[in-house]
């Protein structure tokens, strides 16, 4: 394998990774100086998420169609009308919060229900859940692609989260709802497969440990939905009786509270 690197690799490039690899330097803009990559054009349409900016001298650099969310900015990171941004998908961080980013970084990556779970449990830990630090669970929350991972966040989400978030967060379940809806269609074409994705999002916000959060508020306006007596405890045995729009309608409710 490192016999076939070797090969690959021109001269040039392996001396900039080893540049890279000794530099005790961790500016962004000194880097790509020692690594030889030329800034006018070596950034387009790449995946630069995550890195830091921090005190970089970033005029000159074209970053057409880039990712640049989750990137660190300071108050001595250096831009202005030559650095292009045209179509870079673009969501700066300040320095200080690059600790909160590093942990939604592990929530994002986590493979299962419950380590996602418990890295959100650290954040509250560490951060707490002001609203500051809800907007980065949204952000967080905007990049997944299913519903079982965004029961989770909403059952990290307190039930008196501000409404803008609130709002957010009905707009993202809408449309995996309508995601999930479609992939039922497209598996069996039919349109009564959706029960069974009802029934285990009903019981996965039964499952929520905790009652102070927007999982179980979610869960009662499905239950006024579905004309239960108790705060959902009895929906269970009613789901067969929701469909997809009536979850996302629970969760349009949540916003005009």
């Amino acid at each position: 394998m490192t016999r076939l690197l070797e090969d690959i690799l021109t001269d040039q490039e392996r001396e900039a990774i080893e540049a890279l690899q000794a530099a005790q330097v961790v500016r962004f803009d000194l880097l790509v100086a020692m690594s030889g990559l030329d800034p006018a054009k070596d950034f387009r349409h790449t995946n630069l998420r995550g890195l830091n900016f921090c005190g970089a001298d970033l005029r000159g650099y074209d970053f057409t169609g880039a990712d640049l969310r989750d990137t660190a900015v300071s108050l001595s990171t250096l831009i202005d009308e030559t650095t292009i941004l045209q179509d870079a998908d673009i969501r700066w961080v300040r320095e200080e919060d690059l600790q909160i980013v590093t942990l939604m970084q592990s929530v994002q990556s986590a493979r299962t229900s419950a380590e996602r779970r418990h890295q959100l449990v650290r954040i509250e830990e560490n951060f707490g859940r002001s609203e500051h630090v809800l907007q980065f669970v949204v952000n967080a929350a905007n990049d997944q692609k299913d519903i079982d991972a965004f029961i989770d966040y909403v059952a990290f989400l307190p039930e008196n989260a501000p409404q803008r978030i609130v709002g957010q967060m009905a707009d993202l379940g809408a449309r995996l709802l309508r995601r999930e809806g479609n992939r039922a269609r497209a598996r069996t074409r039919r349109s009564s497969t959706q029960g069974f994705t009802v029934a285990r999002v009903v019981e996965r916000l039964e499952e929520t440990p905790r009652t102070d959060t927007l999982a179980n508020a979610w869960l009662r306006e499905l239950a006024l939905l579905n004309d239960a007596s108790d705060t959902g405890r009895e929906l269970r045995g009613f789901a067969v009786g929701l469909d997809l729009g009536d979850l996302a309608n629970a969760l349009d409710q949540l916003v005009r509270r």
